[in-house]
């Protein structure tokens, strides 16, 4: 695993919202990962090892990424867009259509739909 670098001062926050998420306080989850009462207050001046980290979030139900902050939580995400169905958008004759500034005539887009249909033709059986 490369070496991550890690800022210490959002570790402790992000381990203070998982404890509460949780119902735990810092020396609980201390406690729970094997570790003194004391120890996770002592990371913000020096960083714990990855093992020591792992387990933290062993206990607070969590990933070691998503505790050090190297991915958000999946309720941090926007929700996802649904997908457009394209054929839907070519075959509206009310849309206008451009590429590169450029208006696309009739017949550009009378082969567009063709390209599109033959790239995705399913074959019969």
């Amino acid at each position: 695993m490369a070496f991550m670098k890690l800022d210490n001062g959002e570790l402790l926050k992000n381990i203070r919202q998982f404890a509460k998420k949780n119902g735990l306080t810092l020396a609980e989850v201390a406690t729970l990962a094997g570790l003194s009462a004391s120890a996770i207050y002592s990371w913000r001046k020096h960083t714990p090892s990855v093992g020591t980290l792992k387990e933290v979030a062993q206990v607070l139900g969590t990933s070691y990424t998503k505790l050090v902050g190297k991915e958000k939580e999946v309720t941090d995400q926007a929700p996802a867009k649904p997908a457009v169905d394209l054929k839907t958008v070519v075959e509206n004759k009310k849309n206008q259509f451009e590429y590169d500034g450029q208006p696309i005539t009739p017949e550009q887009l009378k082969i567009i739909r063709n390209v599109l249909k033959s790239m995705f033709k399913t074959p019969r059986r």
